[in-house]
């Protein structure tokens, strides 16, 4: 498998052999000047230089780190979890969303390291607890940075003009109580600040468990 460079719409593709026109443009040539300014027509579609072929990879690397991101994003709706799981779950997903997978893995394996004492017990929820409030400042961050680039305030409006799993949006999957749903008030800083990880921390539900250990897999293989 090849790389190949659109000099036409700068396209950077991979295919086993040299197309005769970009896959993107349809372009099959462009007119090149050399020095002397003189105009000669060139392939539009050339082999990649190693540059342009890293750019691609990592571009790749990133559309999947975010695909996977959202897709266990959505999967949480198939755990049965209580609001502050709920929440503490997405955040945890958007502190590690650009992260690399050994730095994901560790730092889940050390939420799920037995604890065969008291002493091991009482580390493990304090790691626990200084984790999942790194994330919640980390969202809260992130939420502040995206409202000062858009102009914006609503988690709604900000949330259009971002793209896909960014704070904002991952706000609007927060769950309102009964009394904010009906006034229909969009999710905001109190929405983050109130969620507690006294129960997260020292009484995990088994779905929570279970989310953690899928997750952790997934990064694993």
């Amino acid at each position: 498998m090849n790389y190949f460079t659109c000099d036409a719409c700068h396209y950077i593709f991979h295919a086993d052999d040299m197309p005769s026109s970009c896959p993107s443009c349809s372009a099959s040539s462009i007119i090149a000047q050399n020095n002397n300014s003189k105009k000669f027509i060139i392939p539009a579609v050339r082999f990649s230089t190693e540059t342009e072929m890293e750019q691609s990879r990592l571009a790749e690397t990133g559309e999947s780190a975010t695909e996977s991101f959202l897709e266990r994003v959505k999967n949480l709706t198939g755990y049965t979890l209580t609001n502050d799981e709920y929440h503490t779950a997405l955040m945890l997903l958007f502190y590690f969303k650009s992260a690399p997978k050994e730095i994901t893995s560790m730092h889940l394996n050390d939420l799920l390291c037995g604890r065969n004492s008291f002493i091991e017990n009482k580390m493990a929820e304090t790691a626990a607890g200084n984790l999942y409030l790194q994330a919640q400042k980390h969202f809260t961050s992130e939420l502040g940075r995206e409202r000062r680039e858009t102009g914006c305030n609503d988690a709604v409006e900000v949330a259009v003009y971002t793209e896909k799993g960014s704070a904002a949006s991952l706000l609007l999957l927060f769950r309102q109580n009964e009394t904010d749903q009906i006034l229909g008030k969009t999710p905001n800083l109190t929405n983050i600040r109130s969620v507690k990880f006294d129960q997260v921390v020292k009484g995990p539900s088994g779905d929570y468990i279970r989310f953690l250990i899928d997750w952790h897999n997934s990064v694993r293989q």
